[in-house]
């Protein structure tokens, strides 16, 4: 239970920060300005913080030392993998750290330092599971970390093992407690990460290595003159044996000396000759042609489950009304107690609950049953105050009309009141839903392919943001014509009532 609830509260903590990029963020312009720091804290042993909330891990390290030789002051900032891509290309930061590996496509739009670690892969399950290597995945779930080196290598391996579906989280803590939990097989990470991780815990192990070929390096904007600067401070290290002693104190042993980490190497050169402009870097074609059919399906998902939960929600939102407004009274106290404490938690923490948490009643539902349930039970409380004040505003009339006339409660409701009610809330159910199906893009903390989840994934694989603002398109087509339907209603129903 105590690997649960550690695992769960650092899921908790990190979902928090899931969608925040730091306003503070800039690149530096003197010699004598901090070096400012992108890390994805939580990625041990790399980068996480320690009892006393310090950041510490060996690229926390590695960056600390390059600021000592230099006499620069380092400033780390903590931000979503996914994030540091953008982050870098804008300048917002001068260098992203968290075991990022070199690729070509990545090379298109970033350069990089040497690299300092090779970046083999390992598959991490249960033990007595049955599963003793990538064979035994054959038609079940793997989890990756979102647009990493084991992402990489499991979506271009899926076919040849036949693993059933890829799980994509923002980090380990997520994607260890659905290990942990069954909802998934396997965990494919890097080896360095998973053997420190797994060390004290004696019901997972880590079953095979795979060997990728790719290293690890800090990376920077094209053309930033601190690459130069630190790649010589990086062979320094390694030629002075700072950087084995790096790997000594992290990993208990030194690395091999045909390794980037001992072995000191050439830079990466950049894939393409030309300079990133506006148009290059957030509307790239190619990228946009490479990344659609991702995002197409993550639309797809976006729709089914947007739409499921806005009618769902509707339908739940009514019969809370219903029952608040007539129900026996201690019936209606347990309804309005509910509408208050729904309207008042936050639609990410309850998602993480229901996702995270249940699981250990028992109740493991998948990542989309997930998200549809929080949205409607969510959703519901806020249909169901609108609904209120609706029939509420119906005049009292009405009602003693109907029972004059005969009038069964059934048709009363269903023949008078719903139909004057509907007419007088049909604008704040449609701007509610337009926010339901915004809230839809929360389902990516829960590994839902979604739109969001699909652009990110893209975004990391090709370190360029166009994925991202193409599926920023893909919202406002879908939003906006509902937005300007629920100002003609609002504007219909103002005119009546004058």
């Amino acid at each position: 239970m105590k690997i649960y609830l550690e695992i769960f509260l650092r899921i908790l903590s990190a979902s928090l920060l899931f969608l925040v990029t730091p306003n503070n963020l800039c690149a530096y312009d003197e010699v004598s300005d901090p070096i400012v720091v992108g890390a994805n804290i939580g990625n041990v042993p790399w980068e996480f913080q320690n009892d006393n909330g310090e950041y510490v891990g060996f690229e926390i390290d590695l960056v600390t030392e390059l600021g000592k030789r230099l006499n620069r002051q380092i400033d780390i900032v903590n931000i979503p993998f996914n994030g540091l891509f953008s982050a870098v290309q804008s300048e917002r930061i001068d260098i992203a750290i968290s075991s990022i590996t070199i690729t070509e496509k990545r090379l298109e739009s970033v350069t990089f330092t040497q690299p300092y670690f090779d970046s083999d892969q390992s598959l991490t399950v249960l033990k007595n599971n049955g599963i003793n290597g990538l064979e035994d995945m054959k038609n079940k779930i793997v989890a990756v970390d979102t647009g990493s080196t084991g992402d990489i290598w499991t979506t271009n391996n899926k076919n040849n093992y036949q693993f059933s579906e890829i799980r994509r989280y923002e980090g380990l803590a997520p994607a260890m407690l659905d290990l942990v939990i069954g909802r998934t097989a396997g965990y494919i990470s890097d080896i360095p990460a998973l053997l420190y991780y797994t060390k004290d815990k004696k019901n997972i192990a880590v079953v095979e290595k795979i060997r990728t070929g790719g290293k690890y390096s800090m990376m920077l904007s094209r053309n930033n003159p601190l690459t130069q600067i630190l790649n010589d401070e990086i062979t320094t290290m390694k030629l002075d044996g700072s950087m084995n002693n790096l790997h000594k104190k992290w990993f208990g042993k030194s690395a091999d000396p045909e390794s980037s980490t001992v072995k000191v190497m050439e830079p990466p050169e950049l894939s393409v000759i030309f300079d990133l402009n506006l148009i290059e870097t957030f509307f790239n074609k190619r990228v946009f042609i490479e990344t659609y059919p991702m995002l197409f399906s993550g639309l797809l998902v976006t729709i089914q489950l947007g739409f499921l939960s806005i009618i769902l929600g509707l339908c739940w939102g009514l019969i809370l009304s219903l029952i608040g407004l007539y129900g026996h009274t201690s019936i209606s106290i347990l309804v309005k107690i509910y509408v208050n404490i729904f309207r008042s938690i936050p639609l990410l923490v309850f998602l993480v609950i229901v996702f995270y948490a249940l699981p250990f009643l028992g109740i493991k539902l998948s990542p989309f049953y997930a998200a549809l349930s929080s949205l409607v039970i969510v959703s519901g409380a806020y249909f169901s105050e609108i609904f209120r004040s609706g029939i509420e505003a119906i005049p009292r009339g009405q009602f003693e009309a109907s029972q004059a006339l005969g009038l069964s409660y059934y048709h009363t409701m269903i023949d008078v009141i719903l139909p004057q009610a509907i007419k007088v809330v049909i604008p704040p159910l449609t701007n509610n839903c337009i926010n339901v199906m915004k809230d839809t893009a929360l389902a990516s903390i829960v590994a839902l392919p979604d739109l969001l989840k699909q652009a990110t994934q893209a975004q990391a694989i090709a370190a360029n943001p166009t994925p991202l603002i193409v599926s920023a398109v893909i919202y406002l087509i879908i939003l906006l014509p509902m937005i300007l339907f629920v100002t003609r209603l609002e504007n219909k129903y103002s005119s009546k009532d004058q």
